[in-house]
């Protein structure tokens, strides 16, 4: 089971989860929309979990650099 990381400080990502087998990025928005994020590497997922702000990092380092799909 992948880890599920609550994001209650940001205002705009709920949660966010990494599949390392697939590579696949999860990411809950507020909103209760959810994305999976395709062929990130470990060390992006890594930083992530670590970013001062989720949702900066995520549209700095993610958004257009991945393929994506709502599910």
């Amino acid at each position: 089971m992948n880890e599920w990381i609550s994001t209650q400080q940001s205002s705009n990502i709920a949660g966010f989860s990494y599949d390392e087998t697939n590579q696949t990025l999860t990411v809950e928005f507020h909103s209760g929309a959810r994305y999976n994020y395709y062929d990130v590497p470990s060390h992006v997922y890594e930083n992530m979990k670590t970013a001062p702000s989720y949702g900066k990092f995520l549209n700095s380092e993610i958004k257009g650099a991945y393929r994506y799909a709502r599910q």
